[in-house]
């Protein structure tokens, strides 16, 4: 029994590999398309997806700099620059987590009306989120020139940190959306769990304050690795090999969501077009 389980669990995430290589091509242009029509009919049109996150940004900083009259830097950065890569790497996996989580519901026609390939769902979803941000990310970069901070040598594992989000972001919603296409109230949790996580992670305030078995509580989900990571870029100065340990870890995390991924997501995949 053991034996055939391995050779499903590789086989169903070989299949899924598969198929959103062979369709590649077709899971851009979904992007695409699922980008514009979030924002059609209206003028700013994807500007929108900007207002958002600058808004968040904004309230914060009134409600440190003028609210409690001024805040102390935080790693040597002033509490704005060292706040801000963080909180633009959350919210696109906030994005990626409930409206990717949702993308197969959200698609169900694709599922019941059309021959489409199920498994490119989510990552449309994800990539069309992904553009947003790549354009948050761009706007980050130009706060950190103008502000005088500049950027440093360490910027250029970006990428690295980048890619890792979007992977983390692409399997946790494939598996999300599968549970979700069987049962809506897994869309609900999910919300209510993000909340949790916001507070819960190092987005507005600093992981070093912690100490001990809370630290390393703390620094066991996988959100935290990339939060920080964000900031290794841009204020804290670390390269992400120099946390090799931390590093593997998360790639650990990765591999077996994957696998878990692949699994749940082949298994389920046969109930979706009854259900929806």
């Amino acid at each position: 029994m053991r034996s055939k389980c391995v050779p499903t669990v590789l086989s169903g995430l070989v299949s899924l590999v598969r198929v959103n290589i062979q369709n590649f091509g077709r899971t851009f242009a979904m992007a695409r398309v699922t980008l514009m029509k979030r924002y059609s009919g209206s003028i700013l049109g994807i500007f929108w997806s900007i207002v958002k996150p600058t808004l968040f940004i904004s309230v914060y900083w009134f409600a440190i700099e003028v609210g409690l009259r001024g805040s102390r830097p935080v790693d040597g950065a002033p509490f704005l620059l060292w706040f801000v890569p963080g909180v633009i790497c959350w919210f696109f996996i906030l994005d990626a987590l409930t409206i990717g989580g949702a993308a197969i519901r959200s698609n169900s026609h694709l599922v019941t009306k059309l021959i489409f390939p199920v498994a490119t769902i989510p990552v449309f979803s994800i990539i069309s989120l992904f553009f947003v941000h790549l354009m948050l990310v761009a706007i980050l970069i130009v706060i950190f020139l103008v502000s005088g901070y500049g950027l440093s040598i360490y910027f250029l594992q970006l990428p690295f940190y980048m890619l890792m989000t979007f992977l983390f972001c692409v399997l946790s919603a494939m598996l999300i959306s599968a549970f979700d296409a069987i049962s809506r109230d897994v869309h609900h949790m999910v919300k209510s769990v993000m909340t949790v996580l916001f507070w819960t992670t190092p987005i507005i305030w600093p992981v070093d304050r912690l100490d001990g078995v809370v630290q390393f509580v703390v620094k066991l989900n996988p959100v935290c690795y990339l939060v920080e990571g964000y900031r290794n870029c841009f204020v804290l100065e670390t390269w992400f090999f120099s946390e090799w340990l931390y590093t593997s870890y998360f790639l650990g995390i990765v591999l077996v969501l994957a696998l878990l991924t692949s699994h749940v997501f082949y298994r389920l995949q046969k109930e979706f077009a009854d259900v929806l």
